[in-house]
This record gives C-alpha cells, structure tokens and sequence, in this order.
C-alpha cells in the first residue's frame, strides 16, 4: 500500500499548538481524573438502548445462511430450485451473483485503497469451501422459520478435499494448499548483533510455549440491517469499524462509496471480534438491492463461535542469552500462529507479535521471525490485546525460568531488564513515558510477595507477570487521507450547553463518555450541559475504528482540540471585551471570567449569546483532529515509532490449587497499571477487571473442541465455558502507577487492551509455584492440573521407594 499521509500528521500537530496556552491545567479540573457516570447509563439499564437486532422496518425480510459441512471441498453445483419454490422466499442468493465474485477476493480493489490480502474471503464461495461453516449461498424470506427452511431445501454437490488443521503441517512442503500459499503472513525482525551477543554471553535459556484459541463471546451475536432506499443503501451494523466496513460493503456490492451510509445502533460487545467485515453484512446488502426491501441477518450464537474469529493460537520457541548479572543481551524467537482459513484483520498478527515481543524490557539485539499459517479452521483475528496476551505468556515465563537458572528473585530480574523513559527499542518503538518498575513494585507491596514467595505450604503459590502495549495503534486498514486520523465537531449554543458532533466507534468501552468529559472540562460545564451526536457515515466525521486501544488517546486528543477551538473564539471575542491577556481567562464552574479578577465574568450561555449577537448570529465551532506522525517507515521497512505512547502492566496473585481435583482458586489479585493520567476512574478500573475475567477464561477454562474433520463441538454458552462471577479471584484490587504521556490527552494513555497481558503469565507462575511443576502451555484446565499433579507425586513416589532401597 502507499500512504498519503507522510508529512502531513506533523502539520496537523503544529496546527493546534496555539491552543496550549489556553488548555486547561490539572489545578482547575473539576472532572478529569475523577469517577463520573456513562453517558449512555440510563438508555442500557432501561432498554432505550437500540441494538442492530432492535431495528424493525416495514416490509422487512429476515434471512438465513447455507453453511459448508466440510472443512475443505470443492463446490461442484448448487441446486437451490426447491429452496426457491417455498411460499415465503423471496431470494436465494449465490456467490456468482457478487461482482468480480471468481477473482478469490472480496472485491477488485480498483479504488486501490486496501489491500487485497484483507479481502481473501468472498462473501459467498464460489468454487470451493475452506472451514466447517464457510457460507455457500443466503435466502431472504418472510421469517426466520421459512428461511431456515428454504436453507434446508439447498442441495450442494462437493468433492471432498483433503483438510490440514495443523499450522506445522500446513507448512510442510506437499501440505494441501488452501489458497495458492499455507503461509498467510511472515514478519521478520533482525536488530542488532545477535550472533556476537550469544557468543558473548554467559548463558543461554531456551523454552517452547503454546497458547490455545479462545472466543470472543460477546452478548451481542454479528448482526447486520440493509434497506436499500432511493438509490441508496443504509446499513445498520454491529461493527467496530463503521467506515472501513462501508468501504469493503460498496466494493463488494459494486457500489460507489457515498451510495453506502452505515448508520450506528448501540454495539454489544466487540472485543476485536467485530473488526472485521463479514459476510452477513454484504449478504443482507445485496439481497436488499436485489429485493428492493428491507433484510436483516443477525448470526445465530452457535454461528457467532464457529463462523467468525478466534484469538490467534500460538507455539513459540525462544532462546534468550544473558550474562551472570541477569541482564539480557539477546533474544531469538521464532513462533508460528493457527490463521485459520482466511486472513482479514488476522494478518496484523505476525508484525504485532514481534513489536509486543520488545516490550516491556531493553532487549537489544533480537532475531525475531512470525508465521501466520493458513488452515482449515476458523479464522484467526484480532482480540482484546492483540497478540500481546499470547507473547507475554511465553516471554514471562521465559523470565521466571532465566531467574530460576541464575537463583534471582523474579521480580529482580525484570527490574535489572526494565524498560524506562526514553528508550528506543530494536524496533524503533519511542517510549516518551514509562512507570514499569513502578508497577512491578506496587504490585509485590500489596500482594506481599516477598513474605509470601518462600513461605506458603505446597499448594498455595504467588506469582507475578509484566507487560508492554501499544496506545494509539496507528495501522491503517485503508489508504486514504484519514486512514488513522479522529474528527471532532463541537458547537456551543447560548442556550447553556455544547453539542459534540463524533464518528468514533462506540462499542461499550465509553468512548462516547470519555469526549463528552473532556469537551465538559476544557468549556467549563458538567456533564449534562453535553449534547453526543453520534452521526452516521454521511453526516458525520471520520473514525478509522476501535482497535488497538487508540479511541482515548486519538479521539480525546480531537476532542480536546475541538473544545480548544471554540473556547479559543469565544475568548478572542472576550479578551477584546474585557481589555485583557487570552491566557488570562478561564471556563469553569459553568462561567468564562477573568482569573485575575473573577468578579468580571458572564454564564456560559449569556457569553456564547453576546458573542453571536455582536458577531451577527455567528455560531462558534471548534473542529478538532488528531493523527499518529511518526509511522513513516514502519510498514515500509517495519521499523519505527508505530503508536503515539506505550502503557505497562504487572499482575500478581495468590492462588490455592486443590490436588484433589486441578481446581484453581485465585484467593488474592493485585493489578498495577501505567495508564498516565486516568482520566474517569471508575471506568478505567471496569476495563481492568473486564480484563481479568476475560483472561482468567483464557487461562482456566475456554477451550474450543474440535473433532478429527474440523467440526467445533461446543459452540454454545451452555458446552463452552467461560467464568462467571463467582469464579472470579475472592479479592480483585487494581491501582494507577502512571507516568503522564506527553502525546496522550491530559497526559493518558491506555487500560483496556495492554491489562490482559501480565494476567496469564501471573496467573500460571502462580500455579507452576504452589505445584513445583512447569506449565508452559495454555488452557490450565483442572484436568491438566490433577493430572500433572498424579504424575509428580507418582515420580517423587518412585524417587522415594529408590531412596530406600539404596
């Protein structure tokens, strides 16, 4: 892909800079940094809220995908005449029917503006199937019943392929080709002297770790609404990335992009499980076009596991040297990811799992390589902490093994590797700011780790796990001038309030409340004198998505500048008026006054009302934006500064393992986070614990079961289990160890993706301390525990009976 953007996020940054002087300082915030309530509270708890499943429109069809029963099948004819017959069915639609629908793409990317290995999976398969539920053909009917039935009447002809599971096997040379390559994607990271460094050093250390797939389970299954109107296609859609999902439904549908407007109900939960755009989405698109009424495809929740995403499964080999000190001085990884049978958003996972691999210690020298391997499974993509929850497994305990190796106290040895403000990684990653060591000892204060790490009986063990992530992923999914880039609109109204004109993907993190805080503090007002406008694609501004926990960081900083903006015109208004210095006025407490004499001073609405009067009805915007400006060469020749700012993390807790049964019980869960500023504690504490539950799922109980085709057995909440909240640690405690960032908005950074990466190396060093065994792979079910456990306590048993024979 070329980018568009080279030299111009820089101007945007200057752009604003005259706002600095006018910019509110922590001494005057009345909100910031403090608890406050969403904005969205009330129409969830009372049903107001509308999801894509809430929208109801006259005439409206319902339909129904036919899903492949083989993992890997030619498609030799599709009989759908009986299907098309049934009273009720209005369309039954084939893959031939998209445009340019045999090119093995969504779409033929004349626009130029994505990448065609995005777009690998056509909406409907045209010749051959690669996944147990890979989607053949879509029936519009007049209800549910009536399409599921017509689904049943479709009669497919396969010839059987031979299916590969195995990313190792899909590697091998005469392995079955799912499309023209097994190898999905391969990043390769050399930095530094990596040969001289392992010769040098004092020793070496080598481990293999795997990780397992996981679902996202959001409440919400994929959910899509089409009406084609006037010429016009409206899509309602539960999607992260509303923009970049119109761009892939016009390409597919052969529509120009402005005919397509997405429209933006409430999202249950994405997780990175909605990044993606799927084929429900065009499915429903295009059978509104060809129908001319209204269809709505919402996935079942048996769909929602087996035909969307799964976290990414990992194997990495890794070989540190480092010296007698404890200091690292090299790293060779080589892992290789499950992709599953498309690409998509999973693409992104060989380059971020390298970059994710040089945080959170000053490893110089590394030899880094990632292949992403095609199979006949599920998809692999994107999920909360992307990447990072499967590295930071494997790498810390690497470094709990290292310790054990040089006799270091763990927690010593990840200080000695910190990293600190002002690094620059192999990578060219700049870290501006930095309270890792800060984190790792709060953590050990609370948990009592150094009282507790040599005296708890067998048993009952602590252990400690660390973290880097990015803040502010700046990966574009399109090339066009905004790729990466926030838009903000504020206006401010005489009447007493602000109205907040936004595109940013709301998707249940409180994005939409963390701008309306922001816009509240710098204009002086309380939270409900905030209007949210969260427009549509046509009316509204640009977002690029919610992924890579960019939303706080790229949106608050538009926001703030948008705020800025209107304030800065309204005090040019003032500062003529009142005969003083811009710098000398100030917006608080629902007033614009002089600070040095507060006595002078109107309402907020009577100031914005005299304005507009002497200025003839001039109504006062602010527009505000904000781009990442430093990724000129990072996916060009993947190095460089690829996110604005970069949070850490250390994890620690206490658990008690029955031998009886494998059962775990996390008796104690301290969390210590780099954030920088918090800006809504309450919320940020939410996304830690939201964090935990999901990664306590990841560590001791979701595991998706497959049989020997490639069939998901347990795709449903009742067989698939996750954690509920009385399987959550007995005690949860999470404290704010910041370092303010320069880059982020009143210096924040993020909490909801980089706090799931110290949690399941923390949580398996735990376990691997209160058992004396060394698990190194993922899931830490009780099966495996009680079983590792017979066969310790059978070979200390054996150790004994020779003891006493000798």
């Amino acid at each position: 892909m070329g980018f568009m953007m080279e030299g111009r996020p820089e101007q945007v940054r200057t752009h604003y800079n005259y706002l600095e002087k006018i910019y509110k300082k922590p001494e005057d915030f009345e909100i910031i940094g403090k608890g406050y309530t969403r904005i969205d509270a009330a129409d969830k708890v009372t049903g107001r809220a509308k999801y894509t499943d809430d929208i109801y429109l006259p005439g409206m069809l319902y339909a129904k995908f036919k899903r492949s029963p083989y993992a890997h099948a030619k498609i030799l004819n599709i009989d759908i005449s009986k299907a098309q017959a049934l009273p009720g069915v209005k369309y039954v639609l084939l893959g031939k029917e998209f445009p340019n629908a045999g090119l093995g793409t969504y779409a033929e990317l004349d626009t130029a503006m994505a990448s065609e290995d995005f777009a690998d999976k056509k909406p409907l398969c045209v010749d051959k199937v690669c996944f147990i539920g890979d989607e053949v053909a879509c029936v519009a009917a007049l209800d549910e019943a009536t399409a599921d039935l017509a689904v049943d009447l479709i009669e497919v002809e396969y010839e059987p392929l031979e299916p590969v599971f195995d990313p190792h096997e899909a590697l091998k040379p005469g392995a079955p080709l799912i499309h023209s390559n097994n190898v999905s994607t391969r990043n390769v990271v050399v930095e530094g002297d990596v040969e001289k460094a392992f010769a040098e050093a004092d020793y070496t250390y080598s481990g293999h770790y795997t990780t397992h797939p996981i679902y996202h389970c959001a409440l919400e299954p994929h959910a899509c609404v089409a009406s084609w109107e006037e010429d016009e296609l409206k899509i309602w859609l539960s999607s992260q990335c509303f923009f970049v999902a119109r761009h892939w439904i016009a390409e597919n549908l052969g529509l120009p992009v402005e005919k397509v407007r997405m429209m933006k109900p409430y999202v249950g939960g994405g997780f990175g499980g909605k990044v993606d755009t799927y084929p429900n989405e065009m499915c429903a698109g295009m059978l509104s076009m060809k129908t001319g009424r209204p269809v709505k495809l919402v996935l079942s929740r048996e769909e929602s596991f087996f035909a969307t995403k799964v976290r990414h499964p990992f194997d990495f080999d890794l070989k540190y040297a480092f010296n007698k000190d404890g200091k690292i001085i090299a790293n060779r990884t080589r892992s290789v990811s499950n992709g599953g049978a498309y690409g998509g958003s999973g693409l992104a996972t060989a380059f971020l799992s390298n970059m994710f691999a040089t945080l959170p210690y000053e490893i110089d020298n590394v030899d880094m390589e990632c292949i992403r391997a095609t199979t006949n499974l599920p998809g692999g993509g994107a999920m909360r902490g992307y990447s990072s929850a499967q590295v930071h497994f494997a790498h810390e305990l690497q470094m709990d093994a290292i310790a054990a190796k040089l006799n270091i106290d763990p927690i010593e040895l990840r200080k000695i590797n910190a990293i600190h403000t002002g690094y620059v990684g192999p990578m060219g990653l700049k870290i501006d700011s930095c309270a890792f060591t800060e984190t790792m000892e709060k953590t050990a204060a609370e948990l009592k780790y150094e009282e507790l790490k040599d005296t708890l009986p067998e048993g009952c063990g602590v252990g400690i796990g660390s973290s880097g992530f990015c803040s502010g992923e700046s990966h574009p999914q399109l090339d066009e001038p905004a790729y990466n880039t926030v838009n903000i609109l504020v206006r401010l109204h005489h009447e007493g309030y602000a109205t907040i004109y936004s595109g940013v993907n709301e998707i249940g993190q409180g994005s939409r409340t963390v701008v309306s805080a922001i816009v509240a503090e710098e204009l002086g007002l309380s939270m409900d004198q905030i209007r949210y406008i969260d427009s549509d694609s046509t009316t509204g501004f640009w977002d690029s998505g919610a992924f890579g926990s960019r939303c706080t960081l790229f949106a608050g900083n538009a926001a703030r500048r948008a705020a800025g903006n209107a304030k800065y015109k309204l005090f040019e208004f003032y500062e003529k008026q009142w005969n003083c210095d811009i710098e000398d006025l100030m917006m608080k407490g629902g007033r614009i006054y002089r600070k040095s004499n507060p006595e002078i001073g109107l309402s907020f609405g009577e100031a914005v009302f005299r304005c507009e009067q002497e200025q003839v009805a001039l109504q006062i915007f602010g527009e505000g934006t904000f781009a990442h400006d430093d990724t000129e060469n990072f996916y060009s020749q993947n190095h460089g500064n690829q996110n604005p700012a970069y949070s850490f993390s250390t994890c620690g807790a206490k658990v008690n393992v029955d031998e009886e049964t494998g059962l775990v019980d996390i008796e104690d869960f301290i969390f210590s986070h780099d954030c920088g500023m918090p800006l809504n504690l309450r919320a940020v504490e939410g996304q830690i614990e939201g964090s935990a539950q999901l990664s306590v799922g990841y560590v001791f109980y979701e595991e998706p079961k497959y049989d020997k085709n490639g069939k998901l057995m347990n795709p449903s909440f009742r067989d698939y289990r996750f954690p509920t909240a009385l399987d959550m640690p007995d005690k949860l405690t999470s404290y704010f160890v910041c370092e303010k960032d320069p880059h982020g908005p009143y210096g924040a950074k993020e909490a909801g993706e980089g706090s799931t990466g110290p949690i399941g190396p923390a949580l398996t060093s735990a376990v691997n301390n209160a058992t004396g065994l060394h698990f190194t792979d993922l899931p830490l079910t009780p099966e495996k525990i009680w079983r590792a456990i017979k066969e310790r306590d059978a070979g200390r048993k054996k150790d004994t009976e020779k003891e006493t024979k000798e």
